[in-house]
């Protein structure tokens, strides 16, 4: 398990670091490890070169807070503009940058998170299925966003 996270990782800082990036287009969503009181949050970025094709993102967290944001976005590439919803964490951390509210560009979050509700047994909304470890959980989502990175889901 421990491989696959690691190639994600990998895979992650050498896109960041090979490709130039226009704009992003982020959300989270949340799931339960163990038990219903244990939630835990997956940001996803899907990413735009400035040619158009996406490069998708995430990080598991145990809070939704500005802390696990600013940790997340240090493995972003950088961008001039991110589309999100109107959390306060957003505009706390991104400010002028980012652009709040409904649009064109929530519809490819919400299709991202809609495949991995679909591909991730864990993450389908009122379910009595749960990651029986976050380890497990990152573990499914790496290959997720492996997968997706390499164009292997549509």
């Amino acid at each position: 398990m421990r491989e696959t996270v690691e190639l994600y990782q990998e895979s992650v800082e050498k896109i960041r670091d090979s490709l130039r990036f226009d704009y992003s287009v982020m959300d989270e969503l949340f799931t339960f490890v163990g038990n219903k009181s244990n939630r835990y949050y997956v940001w996803a970025a899907m990413v735009y070169t400035r040619t158009g094709k996406p490069f998708y993102f995430y990080r598991l967290c145990k809070h939704r807070n500005t802390d696990e944001l600013f940790e997340f976005d240090l493995d972003l590439p950088k961008v001039e503009k991110i589309y999100c919803d109107d959390a306060f964490t957003y505009d706390a951390m991104y400010a002028d940058k980012a652009i709040q509210g409904k649009g064109a560009m929530t519809n490819k979050i919400e299709n991202l998170n809609s495949q991995l509700r679909d591909k991730i047994s864990y993450l389908v909304r009122r379910s009595k299925a749960h990651a029986k470890s976050a380890e497990w959980l990152d573990y499914r989502l790496a290959i997720f966003f492996n997968a997706k990175n390499l164009g292997l889901y549509g």
